[in-house]
């Protein structure tokens, strides 16, 4: 009986144990190290410390309740350990390559509960293969090159999309009376409402605002993703007789919070104001100092604090401000400094006094991030020489090709791909671009067009026509406007184009006549401008093409299988039957193939001009003769995407 018993408890424990085991898909525990993570290493997180120079990111030991809006979690994978670092979002990130992707949290996460789930670019049996390392806030997940994330929960896979641009919303705060201070989080704004918080990370607000004479308000504010909230605070008069202690009346004097760790001396006395403090003082007048640490201007001055009533310390603090001149080798680098919009090259740029960071990247070099200082008044000179990108993994293939060691790390090295290693690397890289590419559109503003016919003979003829000279608004040799659209998606377009004429290829050759055709002629061409005869050639025409495309970075390129209508229209010449003048009409449509290329000069806004080449090679039987075509131009792009990504 005994080992029955013994035995039941057994099962029962087992089945307990069994119950609580995690998914198969998650992470049992992170591993801890206390050791820091030098923030160098990636360009996402950066130090949370914006007063400090060091470029380290702190271990933390598990995903935290609450995540301040700006600030992420990153999750590092090392073999089978993960580990998890807290810091700032480094929102420079999102114009820059490798695009970085924010998805939404899913619904059934809370308070970092996302954290303990693997993250995988596609459904597998192979649980180890989850992205190495994804970074995290309290709304959402941020990961590099995938714009699609697969997961496994309770046995079942579930996927979240994507999407590229920084989580931006906007805060609107408005107060009656107006002029009140705004503090978020305990620190000072610097505005005062009215007052509008634009490109601010997407989350939950601690919103405070101070006004003398009035009590101060609190008030948690939800700011969506590409989107705005908006709220007003009624404040409540705090003018009113306080107490007597004793037989001497007191005031209060209210110190607001301080934009840094510096203490107010009052007098002799020191006061440290980690929140706001209210000092009971007799009434008279205080001589009020405050340290503003080289970040701010210093303050001295004087208060007076009436007995019975409420004062408050409203001298502003005023950031002081220096500068900094970068040269950048190679030259057309690509900087980011924090808080500011990247730039291609070298810059000179006004900044408050304080810490930096920088990040400067180009193809085919080691990016590197600089942290330097700013002081008041002073202008400093920073160099920055980036180093040509080595084969870090020591497999004797380049790393942008075996995806070596960014995707594979650099445990034990990379294999060494083979051709059909490499050709299928491409192909999962072309799939995913086709998943994720968005919807565009574009037309084209003004290019130039040269064609040049196939048909020997036919060139011969056309040369005739003021040796083939033009110019204009015309679809032969000129200029086009607005003739040409594009549409694209996932890899796909359609193409359109109309051929546009002001004027015709003339004759105008007073002193020659041309026949057509040339052995056996029934048309005369003939100029004279004192009877307005003014022989011309016109090409109309529409061209309609389908095709592929493929965007790397700013630059696209695409082939597509087209057919052109085209009419070939020689006016006013003279018909030999009757000596009458007329207009010969000739059908001569032809197939086409179209290589094109396209650079984008912004690829993050709604509207961006581009530049393109596109060049014609005809094919197929035709009726007259086939052209060879060259097309350069300035078009302008269209992502209906970009527009709800727009603060």
């Amino acid at each position: 009986m005994k080992t029955k018993i013994t035995l039941l408890i057994l099962i029962s424990a087992a089945t307990v144990s069994l119950a609580q085991l995690p998914d198969l898909y998650s992470i049992a525990a992170f591993n801890i190290t206390a050791h820091d993570y030098p923030e160098r290493a990636n360009f996402v997180i950066k130090n949370q410390k914006t007063f400090t120079e060091s470029d380290t990111l702190l271990e933390i030991s598990a995903p935290p309740a609450f995540i301040k809006p700006g600030r992420v979690v990153m999750r590092k994978k090392y073999g089978a350990d993960y580990r998890l670092y807290m810091g700032e979002l480094d929102t420079a990130a999102f114009s820059a390559y490798p695009p970085l992707y924010a998805f939404d949290l899913p619904k059934w996460s809370r308070s970092g509960q996302a954290m303990w789930y693997r993250f995988f670019t596609k459904r597998t049996d192979n649980r180890n293969l989850d992205i190495e390392t994804v970074f995290f806030d309290n709304e959402r997940i941020y990961v590099q090159h995938h714009g699609k994330l697969f997961y496994s929960r309770n046995d079942e896979w579930d996927s979240i999309a994507g999407a590229t641009g920084a989580p931006y919303g906007e805060l609107r705060l408005d107060s009656e009376p107006p002029g009140a201070d705004i503090y978020i989080y305990g620190k000072a704004t610097g505005k005062r409402t009215p007052a509008d918080f634009r490109g601010i990370i997407a989350g939950r607000y601690e919103v405070e605002l101070f006004l003398p004479e009035y009590r101060f308000q609190r008030r948690d504010i939800a700011v969506p993703a590409r989107g705005a909230a908006a709220s007003s605070f009624q404040l409540m008069s705090d003018f009113d007789t306080l107490y007597v202690l004793g037989e001497a009346q007191h005031g209060v004097l209210v110190l607001p919070y301080p934009p840094i760790d510096s203490a107010y001396r009052i007098g002799d006395s020191v006061t440290y104001a980690h929140q706001e403090q209210r000092l009971t003082l007799l009434g008279g007048e205080y001589r009020i100092t405050w340290n503003g640490g080289g970040l701010y201007k210093d303050i001295d001055t004087t208060v007076t604090v009436s007995a019975g009533l409420m004062t408050y310390f409203s001298a502003p603090f005023v950031r002081l401000a220096g500068s900094a001149v970068f040269e950048l080798y190679p030259q057309d680098a690509l900087l980011c400094i924090e808080g500011f919009p990247c730039v291609t090259g070298g810059i000179e740029v006004d900044l408050y006094s304080g810490f930096y960071s920088a990040r400067i990247t180009r193809y085919g070099y080691e990016p590197e991030r600089r942290k330097f200082v700013i002081s008041h008044g002073k202008k400093y000179l920073i160099r920055v020489t980036l180093d040509e990108t080595a084969d870090r993994d020591y497999d004797g293939f380049p790393d942008s090709i075996d995806k070596c060691p960014d995707d594979y790390g650099l445990y034990d090295g990379c294999p060494k791909p083979g051709f059909k290693h490499a050709a299928k690397m491409k192909l999962e890289e072309i799939t995913e671009y086709m998943e994720t590419e968005p919807l565009s559109f574009a037309v084209s503003a003004i290019g130039i067009i040269s064609r040049i016919p196939t048909n020997r003979r036919f060139r011969t003829f056309l040369s005739g026509f003021s040796g083939g000279s033009t110019g204009g608004l015309n679809n032969y040799n000129g200029i086009t406007l607005g003739n040409a659209y594009q549409v694209s998606y996932r890899g796909f377009m359609a193409q359109a184009e109309l051929g546009q004429w002001v004027s015709g290829v003339k004759f105008r050759r007073p002193n020659d006549t041309l026949y057509y055709p040339k052995n056996n002629p029934s048309y005369k061409i003939w100029y004279d401008s004192l009877y307005n005869v003014d022989p011309a050639i016109f090409f109309p025409s529409t061209a309609l093409s389908v095709g592929f495309k493929y965007r790397l970075w700013n630059y696209s390129v695409g082939y597509s299988l087209g057919y052109q209508w085209e009419d070939i229209i020689i006016d006013q010449i003279e018909d030999m039957n009757d000596g009458n003048l007329t207009r010969v009409v000739f059908d001569n449509d032809w197939w086409f193939h179209e290589l094109m290329i396209e650079a984008d000069l912004f690829i993050d806004t709604f509207a961006s001009p581009s530049l393109y080449a596109k060049f014609k090679l005809p094919f197929g039987p035709t009726r007259r003769t086939k052209w060879h075509s060259l097309q350069l131009g300035l078009q302008l792009r269209v992502r209906p995407v970009n527009w709800k990504n727009k603060v």
